[in-house]
């Protein structure tokens, strides 16, 4: 099992941000920590051997790092982590230093997801970052002289402004750190954001559908050259480096997460809290639930779920395994498409394995669309 604990606080809410995130809500810091724990006792005792655990947001390295080292020692205290469990902290430069870097370390965090974005500062302002690439690369500096051995950066490409030339110096630049780990993803349009409203109103405009793929292809070609395997859609890794938590849910494995917001899948039971953190806090504080949703998976919904979340590693799915599973022969369900999809070299079907090509890929929405009709 693996644990996701949410952290809804930023000191700005990036501009093209539609996480469950807030900025000017210190004063619910130390209540919201409470309240995790509170919550985290409601679903004691776990017998499972914890592999992963996440602490994400919003903006987690912005919580002062007394308390989330206090979190960790309290999910220690009640949890069984296995030796090798993987501890990640999300961290955005200008809201953590080294000596906080090295206390979390000392904690018993053991892996770093910074968000970089993009390696000009003109590109970082035109989306609301509050840092400067000089502040990532003191924090990145600040972390392997910590001891940090297992790094990732975040990127992005299709931002407002950005020049083919812009993302060809962010590649650059990100690997010449040599980071285990780099995310690299499009920027997706969300309805509500301030983003969305400027270019609604004409402020500001996103590059052509074709340049976003041109920066994809660059984004594949450029860190399979520099040693990084693309093991998912978005998601580049040193072996044996690829994020052990984020490939629990793309296998579909259990998770229980905690937090405003937060998620959990166990024994094909979903449930997911309520959003607003204050009544988060406030519920939990009564002692009162703070589920908002809860769900049973029927075999359907784990089948369209498995097909959707495997075809987004490039491993593919085992199409015989997903048949013992799930019932479903894609070869009678989706024949057709199977067929011209591979005469369109945007997948392959090697013995049972059926996965994306590089083509594939970059159209995954389409192909695994038409793949889904089948079930």
């Amino acid at each position: 099992m693996s644990l996701y604990l949410h952290f809804p606080f930023c000191k700005r809410k990036c501009d093209y941000c539609d996480f469950n995130s807030y900025a000017d809500l210190e004063s619910l810091i130390f209540p919201y920590a409470e309240a995790i724990k509170a919550e985290i006792k409601t679903y004691l005792p776990q017998s499972n051997s914890i592999r992963s655990v996440f602490f994400g947001g919003g903006t987690p390295s912005y919580i002062p790092v007394r308390i989330l080292a206090d979190l960790l020692l309290f999910i220690k205290e009640n949890f069984r982590l296995a030796p090798d469990a993987e501890i990640t902290l999300e961290t955005n430069p200008g809201t953590i230093s080294g000596s906080e870097l090295a206390y979390l370390k000392t904690a018993g965090f053991n892996r770093l997801s910074i968000g970089l974005q993009a390696a000009q500062n003109r590109l970082l302002n035109g989306i609301g970052r509050i840092h400067s690439r000089e502040q990532f690369l003191s924090v990145y500096k600040a972390a392997r002289d910590t001891g940090f051995s297992n790094i990732g950066i975040d990127i992005m490409f299709g931002l407002p402004g950005q020049l083919l030339q812009d993302w060809d110096e962010t590649l650059e630049q990100v690997t010449a750190l040599e980071p285990e780990h780099i995310s690299a993803y499009g920027l997706q349009l969300e309805a509500g954001t301030k983003l969305a409203a400027d270019i609604a109103g004409g402020l500001t405009q996103l590059p052509s559908e074709e340049l976003v793929v041109e920066m994809m292809q660059r984004a594949m070609d450029h860190l399979l050259r520099k040693g990084y395997r693309h093991y998912e859609i978005s998601n580049y890794a040193r072996p044996g480096f690829e994020s052990v938590h984020n490939l629990r849910y793309w296998y579909g494995g259990d998770y229980l997460g905690f937090g405003a917001g937060a998620c959990s899948t166990v024994n094909n039971q979903r449930w997911s809290n309520i959003k607003e953190p204050w009544t988060y806090v406030r519920r939990l504080s009564e002692g009162v639930s703070v589920i908002a949703e809860r769900e049973e998976l029927d075999v359907q919904t784990r089948a369209i779920e498995a097909l959707m979340l495997g075809l987004r590693l490039r491993d593919g799915v085992d199409l015989r395994q997903y048949q013992n599973e799930y019932g479903i022969n894609l070869f009678e369900t989706a024949g057709s498409e199977l067929k011209s999809l591979s005469g369109q070299k945007l997948i392959t079907v090697n013995d049972s394995r059926l996965a994306l090509t590089d083509a594939g890929i970059i159209l995954s929405n389409m192909v695994i669309g038409k793949l889904l009709n089948g079930i």
